[in-house]
């Protein structure tokens, strides 16, 4: 049996032996794991010999798709400006005849050349990428006349889709259409809060007034005469009656039937048998949109 007494001091311990110390050659590295092939070496920027094109297959989808909505993005916004320039184009001859100014910038005539992109942009102003404005004043008993384009968000075919299938499902949200909307606000006696009094000559039109009775009359294509009415007010005010004048599309909705008569004429009934379906309405009025709380 050993004695307590000769654990009471520690073992001396064993010098260790200079071979078990890797040498620097052989020393793989923190964590290195040997493979048994060689590495070649390559320079830093030589990135084809190190990495190959599969490892980019994600980032490769995700560019094409970009490219893509880019190009469609661009597409769609090249068209709606293509389609406002071909309608500015055909009209502003017309228009140029029955104002004195049309457009934004100093009048320019669109008769006897080519036209140049100045032009149409000092005749048409882009709102945005779906709607276009434009603007003819000078003309008597006129103050001035608005023009709005909406065209279709073909910049954004998702956007289409899903407002088209939404209006399937849904009566209040009715499926997008290409719309052209005129408002011309005529001098009806209110001319002190149309022209502000510093602008020149404002004093003349103050004076020479153009009033008449006030009436709300207005042709309407009847596949459209529900939605009118729950939209206008002052179109909800009036009674509906069919014209033999007219084309069996469309009906008036009038105050007075004698007004009917004086309105009809040659020259308007032709024009809405010549828009046919295209046409939405044409409304003459003195009431607000809105209906007036008070």
């Amino acid at each position: 049996m050993l004695d307590f007494a000769d654990f009471a001091e520690p073992a001396e311990p064993a010098p260790a032996s200079f071979s078990a110390i890797p040498t620097q050659a052989g020393f793989p590295g923190a964590g290195a794991t040997p493979t048994g092939a060689a590495v070649p070496w390559t320079k830093w920027y030589n990135v084809h010999e190190r990495h190959s094109l599969d490892e980019f297959k994600q980032e490769g989808v995700i560019l094409v798709l970009l490219l893509g909505i880019i190009a469609i993005h661009l597409f769609g916004t090249s068209a709606n400006r293509k389609k406002a320039k071909s309608w500015i184009t055909a009209h502003a001859p017309v228009l140029q005849k029955e104002f004195a100014v049309v457009g934004f910038g100093h009048r320019r005539s669109l008769t006897g050349g080519a036209e140049t992109d100045q032009q149409v942009d000092d005749l048409m102003k882009e709102k945005s990428l779906q709607e276009y404005s434009t603007y003819a004043t000078g003309r008597q008993n006129v103050a001035f006349l608005d023009f709005n384009l909406t065209m279709h968000k073909r910049y954004s075919p998702l956007s289409m889709i899903a407002e088209y299938g939404l209006s399937l499902f849904f009566e209040s949200m009715p499926a997008p259409v290409e719309r052209m909307e005129a408002v011309l606000y005529p001098f009806d006696g209110r001319e002190a809060s149309v022209v502000p009094p510093q602008v020149p000559g404002a004093q003349e039109v103050r004076k020479d007034k153009s009033n008449y009775d006030g009436f709300v009359w207005a042709i309407v294509n009847k596949d459209t005469m529900k939605q009118l009415r729950d939209d206008r007010y002052d179109v909800s005010i009036t009674s509906t009656k069919d014209s033999a004048k007219l084309p069996t599309l469309f009906t008036v909705m009038t105050e007075s039937a004698e007004i009917t008569e004086l309105l009809l004429a040659p020259e308007l009934i032709k024009a809405v048998e010549t828009a046919g379906d295209l046409l939405e309405h044409l409304i003459i009025t003195d009431q607000p949109v809105d209906q007036p709380m008070k």
